[in-house]
């Protein structure tokens, strides 16, 4: 198996793991608003969040990539 896939399995079941022991329900202060949710659903979000804002900036500040044929075979420019 890839080593990236691996990864991505090791989180997600640690992900699993620590969703799975907060069920409460919890109250969030933010700004004006008193929000009361479960604990679950707002670690979900956060890191829903996380992604998000790593994707966007992955996809803005990152390097320009070169088409797959170049990788592949060298030639392809000569």
């Amino acid at each position: 198996m890839n080593a990236k896939i691996v990864i991505i399995i090791i989180i997600l079941v640690l992900f699993l793991i620590v969703t799975l022991q907060n069920t409460e329900v919890a109250s969030f202060n933010i700004l004006f608003w008193d929000i009361k949710m479960s604990q679950i659903v707002f670690i979900f979000i956060a890191i829903l969040v996380g992604f998000i804002a790593g994707y966007v900036v992955g996809k803005t500040t990152g390097r320009e990539r070169k088409p797959v044929a170049e990788k592949k075979n060298p030639e392809f420019n000569k």
